[in-house]
């Protein structure tokens, strides 16, 4: 039981991140569907500096300056899909796609190279969850304090705070905030930038968490995917997103470990039928939803100046 919860506990952190990856970057009116790049870079950069840094697991708490540096490296690549999207008014989709492509090559390739360890398509950065309290037995990794912290300021920052809703109505009424003399494109290009530094956190804990076990075998195992069917889940409302990410992650772990908790043989054997379920899932989700959709106004809609 304790590795279900622990299992649940870090597919619930990698999904929040991912999911409010992909929220920050709508909200303003782009559509990111390259959440899963994204997080293969942040998780890319933690698992190979870590092979530096960490040999043999002799300095754990490296994590705590390699985790933030792998969210600003990520929010930098992000602008790949940033200037496509905002600056040349590309179709975001397409864009998306090829960063996901982009980054799925690049992380397999640096997973299967060997440059980075013996074994072969794993990066093995040695990292170990910080956990509070571990001395005393505590099992509440410190990541899951940064994904509550996340969620809540997220939720406060577009409930009660002026930029916030700023922010929001740039995905809602571009021209209206162009109106009022504020730059839409700054805006945009500020949204994808710190959604990139999200999802590079959420990839680089990935790796951290025992949703990794401190290794990268150069993808994220369609997270980043479940992120955004999360928020669609969610009708972009973070209170919402996180009910589905605790439901979604509560499945997975299930899945994994419901072989190893119960004894009826008849259980065992559907047991890898809860590691499908939030696929399937996702898929319902989609259909349900897709019609009565709140998605921002003008997500997904290059900004035009002339339309004032």
């Amino acid at each position: 039981m304790t590795n279900l919860f622990a299992v649940a506990i870090a597919l619930f952190i990698v999904l929040t991140f991912a999911s409010i990856s992909g929220l920050m970057s709508e909200k303003a009116g782009v559509t990111n569907i390259a959440v899963e790049g994204m997080m293969i870079i942040g998780a890319l950069f933690v698992a190979v500096i870590g092979t530096f840094v960490n040999k043999k697991g002799s300095d754990n708490l490296s994590q705590l300056w390699v985790l933030p540096l792998a969210g600003l490296v990520t929010g930098i690549f992000a602008m790949l899909h940033a200037f496509p999207s905002v600056s040349l008014k590309s179709n975001q989709i397409v864009s998306g796609v090829a960063i996901n492509i982009l980054a799925l090559g690049i992380g397999l390739f640096f997973a299967s190279s060997g440059y980075f360890g013996e074994q072969s398509m794993v990066i093995s950065s040695n990292y170990k969850p910080i956990k509070l309290d571990a001395a005393d037995g505590g099992i509440v990794p410190l990541a899951l304090i940064l994904a509550i912290v996340l969620a809540v300021g997220v939720f406060l920052f577009f409930k009660f705070t002026k930029q916030g809703m700023r922010y929001a109505m740039v995905g809602e009424n571009p021209n209206a905030i162009d109106a009022a003399g504020i730059s839409v494109k700054k805006y945009r290009y500020l949204a994808v930038f710190i959604s990139g530094v999200i999802a590079g956190l959420g990839g680089g804990l990935f790796v951290l968490t025992a949703a990794g076990n401190g290794s990268f075998t150069g993808n994220m195992l369609g997270f980043g995917f479940l992120g955004i069917a999360i928020m669609i889940f969610g009708q972009w409302k973070i209170h919402y997103m996180m009910i589905g990410a605790v439901g979604f992650s509560f499945l997975f772990a299930l899945g994994q470990n419901l072989g190893n908790i119960t004894t009826v043989d008849s259980i065992k054997k559907i047991a890898p039928l809860f590691n499908v379920l939030p696929f399937v899932g996702t898929i319902i989700v989609m259909v349900i939803f897709s019609k009565s959709s709140k998605a921002p106004a003008a997500v997904g809609i290059p900004f035009n100046k002339s339309k004032r």
